[in-house]
């Protein structure tokens, strides 16, 4: 979808939780129907909340990417040890499906990678969906592992991926 709008990422804020919610919601029902069937997206979508959207903006770093006014995607990173994420851990990437294929999802990464950089962080890693693996190469991930995940009785797999960080 073209706008003519430039993409500015910025960090996220707790306001923006239910749209961040939302746009996960969409892109894990639409986006990834081709990597999971209904009933994986089902379970992973049904963990989907606002109140957990706002507390990845409040206890992680979290970006936002905007077109024009409406986010389109977003993206999150613990820079230090916070409930189950490690240090450097990229817990969170969406784009929205209709603003998919604009790179947006290189910009987030980006500003993770920067955020981590600054921390004085080593390495980022992330346990990616089949449908962001691609993305995650390009920003210079590499696949470690292949993993399972019991999300409410159902089995998700996804890619164990780590990125080197320039010191």
């Amino acid at each position: 979808m073209e706008t003519g709008h430039a993409v500015v990422v910025r960090r996220a804020r707790e306001a923006d939780a239910a749209v961040m919610c939302e746009l996960s919601i969409d892109a894990i029902t639409r986006s990834a129907a081709g990597s999971y069937d209904q009933r994986q997206r089902a379970a992973w979508a049904a963990r989907r909340t606002p109140e957990g959207h706002r507390w990845m903006v409040r206890e992680t770093s979290a970006f936002v990417a905007l077109v024009g006014e409406e986010i389109a995607g977003f993206a999150t990173v613990a820079l230090h040890p916070v409930a189950a994420l490690q240090a450097g851990e990229v817990d969170q990437l969406f784009v929205g499906p209709r603003h998919g294929g604009r790179g947006i999802a290189l910009l987030l990464l980006e500003a993770v990678a920067a955020a981590g950089a600054a921390a004085g962080l080593a390495e980022l890693v992330t346990h990616a969906s089949w449908r962001a693996v691609p993305v995650f190469e390009r920003a210079g991930y590499r696949r470690v592992a292949e993993e399972a995940v019991d999300v409410d009785g159902v089995t998700l797999t996804r890619a164990l991926m780590r990125r080197p960080l320039g010191r």
